[in-house]
């Protein structure tokens, strides 16, 4: 299946997203990043990780099994949340203080190109290819698609065309809408009660929506978001009866399962973890668009500038760890519908992991999802152009 590129990565970005705007840190006094992947420590390490993605809601029980099989080279590891407009800031602080105390970010391509921006990054590949072979030859369409996109600044561990779609309430929606059209006829009969979490913030089905408009609606440059005249005119319209845009995408799940709101926006992974974890009862049902145009969500391990070599070497060593097949099985009950890598299949997962995805995984919507057209997502200053645009033309009108 083609993929049409949304990506047009830069060699250099030049701004931050306009939500964390800042000054490129002075990173003299830190160690410069090896020219070649390094050798494991002797001893072992502590690892902090960051997660401004929600990834360690699928990618914690991996970790943690690295560590477990690795206890020569894994002392133990901390975990801390926090939001991707914010972690270029945070890591800047560090970087200019000359001490680093984050050695991963998992983030998502809006996180990455920020800090990107900010130059707070290890460039991971091509230099460190080396240490993660999967990298090379056993990445899927969908991985192959959010690797480029990250220029070469993060590792996929994740990658999966599953969104724009829409989560509602059966009961009180009845036939939920099948193009955005559609959406928006509903949305000006039921004002209030449709909305989405602000995309600024990172929300992965808002900006699978948002990237993936130019191509519904047909505008004549889908690759730059300065462009889209149908888009944010479309958006524009909708915004007048759309609801409070939360701060994150919890946070619409949520709404809509108390009756604040009738409909919001999900995924794939969003809907069979908000299911399997009890969030969404059986009411909240999920539906695709007609010819559904499918932007590839993925996440990433970054690694900020200033992290030791030693510890480098263990974060490479545990991309490479998360990217085995018998390890990205373990997310099926949350992520089910694609992989970064080939080769994960059900029966590699345990017993309750595959009953999990057998429960809430939908086929009849993974049956729909592989008829539609993958998109890549926008990256790097296309991202920080589409903000701009937002919050222009929609965030500000509320």
């Amino acid at each position: 299946m083609k993929i049409r590129s949304a990506v047009r990565v830069a060699g250099l970005l030049a701004a931050a997203l306009v939500t964390s705007a800042c000054a490129t840190p002075d990173t003299q006094s830190l160690p410069e990043a090896p020219a070649s992947a390094p050798a494991l420590p002797d001893s072992p390490v502590k690892l902090n990780i960051l997660d401004v993605s929600g990834d360690l809601a699928h990618m914690q029980p991996v970790i943690e099994n690295y560590k477990k099989a690795h206890p020569e080279l894994v002392s133990g590891i901390t975990y801390e949340t926090g939001a991707p407009a914010d972690v270029a800031g945070k890591l800047a602080a560090q970087q200019a203080a000359g001490r680093v105390s984050i050695d991963i970010v998992l983030t998502g391509i809006e996180g990455l190109s920020n800090m990107r921006a900010q130059k707070t990054l290890v460039q991971l590949t091509p230099a460190y290819e080396s240490a993660v072979p999967a990298l090379s030859s056993q990445l899927t369409e969908a991985g192959s698609v959010m690797q480029k996109a990250g220029g070469g600044y993060g590792i996929t561990d994740s990658a999966d065309a599953n969104g724009p779609l829409l989560t509602y309430s059966k009961s009180r929606v009845g036939t939920p809408p099948a193009t955005p059209e559609e959406l928006l006829a509903w949305a000006k009969k039921h004002p209030g009660k449709f909305s989405y979490a602000n995309p600024t913030g990172g929300s992965g089905p808002a900006n699978q929506f948002i990237d993936a408009l130019p191509h519904m609606l047909g505008d004549t440059n889908p690759d730059d978001p300065k462009t889209w005249d149908k888009t944010w005119a479309y958006l524009a319209e909708l915004n007048k009866y759309t609801g409070t845009y939360y701060a994150k995408t919890s946070e619409s799940f949520d709404a809509v399962t108390k009756g604040a709101i009738d409909m919001t926006l999900t995924s794939g992974g969003w809907d069979q973890q908000q299911h399997a974890n009890g969030t969404l009862g059986k009411d909240i049902e999920v539906a695709a668009f007609d010819d559904p145009k499918l932007v590839i969500e993925g996440r990433y391990v970054t690694v900020p500038r200033g992290v030791e070599a030693d510890k480098l070497a263990v974060v490479l060593d545990l991309a490479k760890w998360m990217l085995k097949p018998d390890q990205q099985a373990l997310t099926y009950a949350l992520h089910g519908s694609g992989f970064p890598v080939k080769g994960v299949t059900p029966d590699l997962a345990p017993a309750d992991i595959a009953a999990v995805f057998e429960k809430y995984g939908r086929p009849e919507l993974v049956e729909k999802l592989q008829k539609g057209t993958p998109i890549a997502p926008m990256a790097g200053t296309n991202v920080q152009a589409k903000f701009a645009e937002w919050n222009e033309k929609i965030g500000s009108k509320k």
